[in-house]
């Protein structure tokens, strides 16, 4: 909860583990909401910046930067070259059963990289994983 919300600070806020980011003075049926939406594990962020995120998100995957450009990441130095597999194709949005069929490996298999990713990059799912590969920070205040 902010005072003065930024986007900025809302997506390091969920870059830090936040599953929500709200105004404080932001109405009780909002706020109800809200706990209702992190209790069951979501994430909130106002609509403004959801737009600007969704938006970004889409310029970056119509751009497509090339695997190697993130080769070099220090994030994914961290990751077998399997997991880096896994890793780029879920921040680029596919699903465990699409990066299964992309990868011919079983979605069991996609979870257990997903989790041994989550542990290695220190990230506690699917939107952190993909703000930490592809932050769109710097796009979000354009």
């Amino acid at each position: 909860m902010s005072y003065t919300p930024d986007d900025r600070q809302a997506l390091t806020a969920l870059d830090l583990g936040a599953r929500g980011y709200v105004h404080t003075l932001a109405a009780s049926e909002v706020l109800n909401q809200v706990a209702l939406v992190v209790t069951n594990k979501g994430v909130w962020v106002g609509q403004e910046l959801l737009t600007k995120v969704l938006a970004g998100s889409f310029k970056a995957l119509q751009q497509r930067v090339e695997p190697d450009r993130y080769q070099h990441s220090e994030y994914l130095a961290l990751l077998s070259e399997r997991e880096r597999g896994v890793a780029l194709a879920v921040a680029r949005g596919a699903t465990n059963k699409e990066v299964a069929r992309q990868l011919d490996i079983t979605e069991r298999t996609v979870k257990a990289h997903m989790s041994a990713i989550f542990k290695k990059l220190a990230v506690r799912d699917r939107l952190q994983l993909i703000l930490k590969l592809a932050p769109v920070a710097e796009r979000v205040s354009q």
